[in-house]
């Protein structure tokens, strides 16, 4: 099968919107991979503005689920101990100066 002048041109026609295409598909890759990547900083932007729930609240619930699920005497008993643990534990000891703030040195 032989190529014909008629054949060429068209062929010539034809060969701006195959290199078109060539050219999309060689950078298709590339497209994706930014796109991709804007899609990600846009969803990291989205993340920053919103607010986030807060831990305390968190830590919060799970103690007051905690205490619901013990009866009473153990709740009690619980207290009971955190009071001995408080009672046990040692005291600072607060030293303060009596003549501070009684006395004004003018000598310089």
């Amino acid at each position: 099968m032989s190529i014909k002048p008629i054949d060429l041109q068209t062929l010539f026609v034809k060969l701006d919107e195959v290199g078109k295409e060539q050219s999309i598909a060689k950078d298709q890759a590339a497209l994706q991979q930014s796109q991709a990547a804007r899609a990600q900083v846009a969803k990291e932007l989205e993340e920053d503005r919103r607010v986030g729930e807060s831990t305390e609240e968190s830590e919060a619930q799970a103690v007051k689920d905690e205490d619901e699920g013990q009866s009473g005497s153990q709740r009690r008993g619980r207290k009971s101990q955190d009071d001995e643990q408080a009672e046990n534990a040692p005291q600072k000891e607060v030293v303060t100066d009596p003549q501070v703030g009684k006395h004004i040195d003018i000598s310089g």
